[in-house]
């Protein structure tokens, strides 16, 4: 238990650290991002616009009631037609390095060290072995996060591949930790 407890704390501090790396000294956290043209224009068009913070999608399908024929034809046709897009809008400002959002991604990479510790602890895995399964859940949850948002919403393909690499990169070096110190004990009836 304490090698679970002990391996989970420090992957996610590992985790935690290469995260700050990636963005604020690669170019991982900017890759795929551009600069609004025209974002003084934009912004008040927004701010006119949309009042409640949220995740904007257009067009718009609203399936809620259930869509006719007719009405799923008219949406495929302006998707097809464009644009098509998303805005991730909020109102009202703050302070981009708050101490409350190292917190929680802290805390984010922490139970995912705890998570990852204690998948490991069920294994029989030597080292070389439990390394590669840490990085195989890098891969893991990049392959069903980043790729489908790349896939299905249109994400840029650089900022997928920087978030692969984040992800399996982050998760390589948290395996060196967890396999080093998260060795499950054999116990003598094995």
């Amino acid at each position: 238990m304490k090698n679970i407890l002990l391996g989970g704390i420090l992957a996610g501090a590992v985790l935690f650290i290469w995260g700050a790396v990636a963005h604020m000294l690669l170019p991982l956290g900017s890759m795929g991002m551009q600069k609004l043209p025209h974002s003084t224009s934009v912004t008040y068009a927004l701010d006119l616009a949309l009042e409640d913070p949220g995740l904007y999608v257009f067009p718009w399908m609203d399936d809620e009631q259930g869509m006719s024929r007719e009405a799923w034809d008219e949406w495929e046709e302006e998707y097809r037609d464009g644009p098509v897009g998303m805005i991730l809008y909020r109102p009202v400002g703050g302070d981009p390095m708050a101490t409350r959002l190292f917190v929680i991604q802290f805390l984010v990479d922490l139970a995912a060290g705890l998570i990852a510790a204690i998948l490991l602890y069920f294994t029989r895995l030597g080292f070389a072995g439990r390394l590669l399964f840490a990085t195989a859940m890098g891969v893991f949850s990049w392959l069903t996060s980043s790729l489908p948002w790349w896939n299905w919403y249109g994400f840029p393909g650089e900022m997928t591949l920087a978030a692969g690499i984040e992800m399996i990169v982050g998760w390589f070096l948290a395996g060196l930790v967890l396999a080093a110190v998260g060795r499950r004990r054999e116990s003598r009836a094995e």
